[in-house]
């Protein structure tokens, strides 16, 4: 790939990453500003479709979580995604034909198709909403953004790094934004409360040390007012971040990927969110343990990246002075699974996992369908709980066994193990960039037992991206295998063809003499 290509790559994803920015905005001139960056970012990918699919992923940044109606943020990249989408499709059409086009994705096609009509007649005949449907099944649409990954990487290696860079700067823009904003507004301060006039009003912890009936010291939890904070985007990053700092030989991006993890673990322990930051931990040492034993070349690089992650979260956490918290955190998941109580949020999550067991036994083999909701009762940071009708489980196995019975959970049991599983006895000599695809899917489907992330468009974009590079992964060995057999096939006739009279094989003598 040349400069001048390579600049361009950057500034389509730096120009989509700044837009996503505008377009986060009140309405005004910096968010109509954005309004016209994302016209232009279309009007590039129906020129240029790599372009575009380089931009699509800074974009989602602008998204925002579970809206309740489609903005301008949204029908935005719903535009960008249909126009990469169409010009994808039109460069596979030509360059493979139909048939080799339905050989690759015919059957995804088809098995997606099938099981949504029949998740569709389910959720009719349970009087499921059609817009809850509707709501429910959207997100999930977005795995088929693997079709224009594919058709635009196709088997490249220098391209699937820039589709990494793309997801990275998503990852980086979501990590940074939850900083910012952490120490932007003094979250990382403790306050304690005070009853004036009968409300609570905060106060700072010199004005507490003269009045005896402060409470405190208390901290607001930053999952409380940005919905952004529970992306699965933040242990993927601090995961990915990892991995490429520790595989990868060119310093800077060795640099790069260090910067990103230490970023995310940054935004994971500001969320005091125990299961992102036990999911992040756990395919850490899943992959530390793979490539100590399986690249002995690596220990030294691996030892010290684990040094310089562990030293700055234990840093981090000491530094902002929530050790006690995250302490108290821990303390109570522990005391919940030994006690069975103590923690309302543990106690929630096994009530809302007997809720969807239950209703899977109802209807266990088709489900109930998407936007099939229940009662569940919830517990505000002020301590005050109510009870809110939900469409979502907290865990996608359960999930997928209430929305879409043992069908539907087999179905998206293979979409989430298939990029772990693929070529798995190659893992010593796979690529840099398979590695990175195991190890964030295995991080979404971990984090996913925890957190109804799995029903975010950003939990599905990662999920088409890593299937859209096994996908192009496994198209261009075909290709070349098929390359070699053809260049196999014309040798050999020519050879053939080319052998003079008198030297013909042992047993086509034989042949010619008896006759």
């Amino acid at each position: 790939m040349s400069s001048n290509d390579c600049m361009k790559n950057s500034m389509a994803i730096a120009a989509a990453a700044c837009i996503s920015i505008l377009l986060m905005q009140d309405p005004g001139v910096l968010f109509y500003t954005g309004i016209v960056g994302v016209s232009l970012l279309v009007l590039t990918a129906i020129i240029s479709p790599w372009l575009g699919l380089l931009a699509l992923f800074p974009l989602a940044f602008a998204l925002r979580p579970a809206p309740p109606s489609v903005g301008a943020q949204e029908i935005s990249f719903a535009a960008l995604l249909a126009v990469i989408f169409i010009a994808a499709l039109i460069k596979l059409l030509r360059t493979c034909g139909i048939r080799s086009v339905l050989r690759l994705f015919g059957i995804p096609l088809l098995i997606g198709a099938g099981i949504l009509s029949i998740n569709l007649a389910v959720a009719m005949h349970n009087h499921v909403p059609m817009l809850d449907w509707i709501r429910g099944v959207i997100p999930f649409l977005f795995i088929y953004a693997l079709i224009p990954v594919c058709a635009l990487v196709s088997g490249d290696e220098s391209k699937i790094r820039w589709v990494g860079a793309s997801v990275g700067t998503l990852i980086f823009l979501t990590a940074g934004y939850i900083v910012f904003y952490y120490f932007y507004h003094d979250m990382w301060q403790p306050y304690w409360l005070i009853l004036t006039n009968g409300e609570e009003v905060k106060i700072s912890q010199e004005a507490a040390l003269n009045n005896v009936n402060a409470m405190g010291p208390m901290r607001d939890r930053i999952t409380m007012l940005l919905a952004q904070a529970t992306d699965a985007l933040l242990p993927v990053g601090m995961v990915v971040g990892f991995v490429v700092s520790t595989l990868a030989r060119d310093r800077r991006i060795t640099i790069v990927g260090a910067l990103v993890a230490m970023l995310c673990m940054a935004a994971v322990l500001i969320t005091f969110t125990r299961s992102m930051l036990i999911s992040a931990l756990l395919v850490m040492l899943l992959f530390s343990l793979y490539a100590f034993f399986a690249h002995k070349n690596l220990r030294v690089k691996l030892s010290a990246n684990l040094a310089t992650q562990g030293v700055f979260g234990v840093a981090f956490i000491f530094s902002t002075g929530m050790d006690q918290v995250w302490l108290g955190r821990l303390s109570l998941l522990s005391g919940a699974a030994w006690k069975r109580k103590g923690d309302f949020n543990v106690m929630s999550r096994l009530e809302e996992y007997k809720i969807a067991w239950e209703m899977f036994l109802s209807h266990p083999v088709l489900g109930n369908g998407m936007g099939i909701k229940h009662g569940m009762r919830w517990e505000t940071s002020e301590g005050v709980s109510f009870t809110e009708m939900v469409a979502y489980i907290h865990n996608w196995p359960l999930y997928m066994l209430m929305v879409g019975g043992l069908l539907g959970f087999l179905v998206y049991s293979l979409v989430i193990a298939g990029p772990v599983l693929y070529r798995l006895t190659s893992l010593r000599s796979e690529s840099a960039h398979l590695t990175v695809v195991r190890a964030a899917v295995m991080t979404l489907a971990v984090y996913g037992l925890f957190f109804a992330v799995f029903r975010l468009i950003s939990f599905n974009l990662l999920l088409a991206a890593a299937w859209g590079v096994v996908f192009a992964h496994k198209w261009s060995r075909e290709n070349r295998a098929s390359s070699a057999h053809a260049v196999h096939s014309h040798t050999a006739s020519t050879q053939t063809k080319e052998k003079p009279v008198g030297h013909e094989p042992a047993d086509q003598k034989n042949v010619e003499l008896s006759v």
